[in-house]
Parts: structure tokens; sequence; C-alpha cells
């Protein structure tokens, strides 16, 4: 099979994002290289996500059973591309199992299907109409210069800053270990222009644009479903990166509403609890975790006694490694 024959199954999780998942679909209904298939992956939205997808005729009819998942599959036309045909598949969550479960349902259907790569996002994220085109560009590139195995990412640019500098989701960097340098994130490209080489940057974004070879999935493993949100993409990142090469592909860029890492709210408990599980990957573990609760201790202190509960309740879960969904806290 020639490199640029290579299939490519993009997934999308969502739960009540009617809207944005709509624009999202469009994104990737108009990419100038066609996708094979598209699975979305709803986690039982309650907002019509399922009847607005019907009536644009973007998915068969589903019989919604609450006890388990459930697929339907339809063949949709591609824009510029009038003799092939995308099959969408819709799966329906018999419950919101979170961004994590989502990609972990999806890539569990969508890998054994027979595609070659994957190329992951949550419904919020729109995809310039040559992204894909040119994250298989380079994909090629790569696979024609070395044999070393690799992730890709798009470049993520904030939805609301037009400007082409500002980032939705930051650039880290790389010790000579491959750690995260601490303390170190790149909110603007060009604050990191002198370090793209041929138009790469040592770094990636999951799951926003991230295109994964479906072969490197027997030795990382899925999605930890049971980070429920928050976290699950940094595990998945560095379980990956005992096997691949990870970078950005600067011109295949994708845009993303703006995170705001300040918030404290119920994903508050699931970010730092998560976060524990995330350093194991990383030298020094004890320091880092010793530093996650000193800061989470002061943020919690900042919003009162229920604050403070909602902390010590994600240390204590996340120094024993009890992880799943807490029912009593959020959706």
């Amino acid at each position: 099979m020639r490199q640029d024959e290579e299939t490519i199954a993009a997934v999308v999780v969502t739960y009540n994002r009617k809207d944005l998942l709509g624009q999202c679909l469009d994104s990737l209904l108009r990419q100038s290289h066609p996708l094979d298939a598209l699975y979305v992956i709803d986690n039982h939205s309650t907002d019509g996500t399922y009847d607005s997808l019907l009536a644009r005729e973007l998915i068969a009819p589903s019989e919604c059973r609450a006890e388990v998942a459930v697929e339907t599959s339809r063949p949709v036309p591609i824009a510029g591309f009038p003799d092939r045909r995308l099959e969408v598949h819709y799966v329906r969550m018999p419950e919101n199992t979170g961004g994590a479960g989502g990609f972990h349902e999806g890539m569990k259907r969508a890998a054994p299907a027979g595609f070659d790569w994957l190329w992951l996002m949550d419904d919020d994220l729109l995809t310039a109409p040559d992204a894909l085109e040119i994250l298989v560009r380079k994909k090629n590139a790569l696979q024609r210069s070395r044999e070393e195995p690799f992730l890709l990412n798009s470049l993520v640019l904030a939805r609301d800053r037009p400007d082409g500098d500002t980032l939705a989701s930051p650039l880290q960097e790389l010790t000579l270990r491959g750690y995260p340098r601490r303390g170190i994130y790149h909110w603007r490209l060009s604050e990191v222009r002198d370090k793209i080489q041929d138009g790469l940057y040592r770094w990636a974004c999951p799951f926003n644009g991230t295109l994964v070879p479906v072969r490197a999935l027997a030795q990382i493993g899925l999605p930890n479903r049971d980070f429920y949100i928050q976290g699950d993409e940094k595990d998945f990142l560095w379980r990956a990166a005992q096997w691949l090469a990870f970078y950005t592909v600067i011109d295949s860029k994708v845009f993303h509403p703006a995170f705001h890492v300040d918030a404290f709210d119920w994903k508050t408990y699931y970010s730092i609890r998560n976060m524990f599980v995330v350093n194991r990957h990383f030298n020094f573990t004890a320091a880092r975790n010793l530093r996650l609760i000193l800061l989470s201790l002061v943020r919690g202190l900042r919003h009162g006694p229920g604050g403070l509960a909602l902390v010590l309740r994600a240390i204590q879960d996340g120094l024993s490694g009890r992880l799943g969904r807490r029912e009593d806290l959020g959706r």
C-alpha cells in the first residue's frame, strides 16, 4: 500500500453541544483530503444532538437503549468528491462516560475496523479545510525519511483570536530526557518560531486534531476511561511517548475555544486527582506530587470550606489511585 493510500478515520466525542458538533462535522466533511470514515461518540446527550444529526441526514436512525451503546452507520456525500461517500458511524453511549470514556470507546471501535490512522478530536474543534491534507503530506514525508514511528498533531489555535498566533492549547518544551519542562507554556506561536524545524515542533496536544497510527495502539493501549475527564489526554501522550515520537505540524491548523486554566468547579476534582496518575510517567514523582498537593491546597483555600473539601477529596483519591466517575460531582 502506498503511503497516500493509508486510510484515516476521524473520532469525535460529543456531549450536549449539538451546535458546536455540527460545525465540527461540517469542517470534517469539507476536508481537501477526504476521510475514509467518521465515528461520532455521543455521550448520552440530552440537548437534541441525535435529532439534529438525524434531521441533517448525517446519521442513520438508532434504537436508543439505556443499557448498552448502540451504533449505526450511514454513507454521507463528501464535498468536492462526487464519487465518494464517507461512512459516518454514530455511537450513542448509555450514559455520559466523559471525554476519556468517549475516546476509549471510539478508538476501540475504529481501530479493529481496518483503518491505518485515527484523527482524534472533541466536538468543539474546527478544522481548516486543508488541515488533514497537510498532516498526510507530512506523514508521508516522515515515513519516507525515517523509520522511527510517530504521531502528529495539528496546531491548535484560539477560535476567538483570528490573529494566527494565539494558541488555544499551549506548546511546551521537552528536557533532554524527554520530560516536559516545568513552568514553560507558550501561548503564542511566535514564541517558538526558532524551535520549529521542517514545519514541526516537538510537542503534541491530544486530543485536539491528533493523528495516531492504529498499529501502535497494541503497545500504547487505549485512553484510560477511568479518568472520566481531565488528564486522560496527558496520560495517553506519555504512554505513547514510550513508543512514538510526537510532533505538532505547524501548517495544519485547527481552532478550539480558549481553555480557562484558572477555572474552579467540579471538574477541578478530576484535574487534580488524575494528575497524580499522570505524574507516575515522570522522574521525581514524589516531588511532583508534593508540589501538586501544595498548589491544590492553595487553590482550594481560595474558594472557602467547600473548595478545600473538594481539593482534599481529590488529593486523597489521587494518592490512593481511586479513579472513575464520582456520581455526586457534576455530570
